[in-house]
């Protein structure tokens, strides 16, 4: 009997001095059939932001698991990776380019400006490319999504695109030059008609004409204003006569109101009579001489103040680069250069 109480009593001593022990459960990143959580210390799942060392996450707040790809929190878009963490700069999803600031925010219907380049971010934050129609007027984006500025080429026509990026259309004065694009905002070259008077825009370059030109082979004569003239003209004290064509006249004996008339080789009159003439004042051209007829000359040569020839447009060309955002042939900004929305090309309304 003094065997059993012994014991028990050595079982109660045993008992009494074991260690409490406290179960805890897991606490930071795991696994689970719902995609990845986070545990706090006190054993609950994060919801919500979180802070690491690798950047920001965002925890589901009905079951706590990691978001991945496009997320809305508090009005604003944001994206994840697909290690969770919140990305900023640009983004390429689907095929399709956006752009993120530093605080992670997606740019949405707004311009975005990096280093010397402009972008517009569409509604959905998708980075705009080709024609775009914004407030009346057009815009052109690069396949790289940069705003197209000055003179542009597009499938073998011309647009000239301004300082603002805006398509422009009608006639447009560019560094001294005329030229007139369509409501389409294409450069037009040949014939033009105002329905009083008529243009030659150079088949070449399509500037505006000014003095003698020969088309077609036939010399032809605009005055400063870019008019085709006929009828007797004076041009450095010579006296020429162009037909209704606008055609000069040039070794032939022509009779004219009951009138004989005989012009040289260069379509000078050679008479002594006195004539009414307009007088047509030739612009200089880049030689520093006023042009004048009877020396050959292409298809589509002026013989004064000639417009420059298309390569001289190259200054306001740009090359596309199809390598993605921010590509600029000036390496001025990169893909995860810092960028700036809201700033719009200068001219924007």
């Amino acid at each position: 009997m003094k065997k059993k109480h012994l014991a028990a009593a050595v079982l109660a001593l045993s008992l009494a001095a074991a260690p409490v022990l406290t179960a805890y459960a897991a606490t930071g990143w795991v696994s689970e059939q719902s995609g990845w959580v986070y545990y706090d210390t006190n054993g609950a799942k994060h919801k919500g932001w979180i802070q690491t060392k690798d950047g920001y996450y965002y925890m589901d707040l009905s079951d706590g698991t990691m978001t991945k790809g496009f997320k809305k929190v508090d009005s604003k878009w944001y994206y994840f990776g697909e290690n969770g963490v919140m990305k900023t700069g640009w983004i390429k999803d689907n095929g399709k380019w956006y752009y993120c600031l530093e605080n992670g925010s997606l740019v949405q219907s707004n311009w975005l400006k990096i280093g010397d380049n402009y972008y517009y971010m569409r509604g959905t934050g998708e980075m705009a490319t080709g024609w775009r129609d914004m407030h009346g007027s057009w815009y052109y984006f690069k396949p790289d999504g940069r705003c197209a500025f000055k003179w542009r080429e597009l499938n073998g026509r011309w647009y000239w695109l301004g300082t603002d990026g805006k398509m422009k259309t009608g006639w447009q004065q560019i560094d001294g030059t005329y030229y007139y694009f369509s409501a389409a905002g294409d450069m037009k070259t040949g014939w033009l008609s105002d329905g009083t008077n008529r243009y030659y825009m150079d088949s070449q370059n399509g500037g505006m004409s000014y003095g003698w030109k020969q088309i077609d082979g036939r010399w032809m004569c605009f005055n400063e204003n870019g008019h085709m003239m006929t009828g007797w003209v004076k041009v450095n004290n010579k006296l020429y006569y162009l037909g209704t064509d606008g055609k000069m006249v040039a070794d032939t004996t022509l009779t004219i109101d009951g009138v004989s008339y005989h012009f040289d080789g260069s379509g000078a009159y050679t008479g002594g009579n006195n004539v009414a003439a307009t007088e047509v004042r030739l612009r200089k051209a880049s030689g520093g001489q006023s042009g004048s007829t009877g020396q050959s000359g292409s298809a589509s040569s002026s013989r004064s103040d000639a417009p420059g020839s298309r390569s001289s447009r190259g200054s306001g060309q740009d090359s596309d680069a199809t390598s993605g955002p921010g590509v600029s042939r000036s390496g001025a900004s990169s893909g995860n250069s810092s960028g700036n929305a809201g700033a719009a090309p200068e001219g924007w309304q």
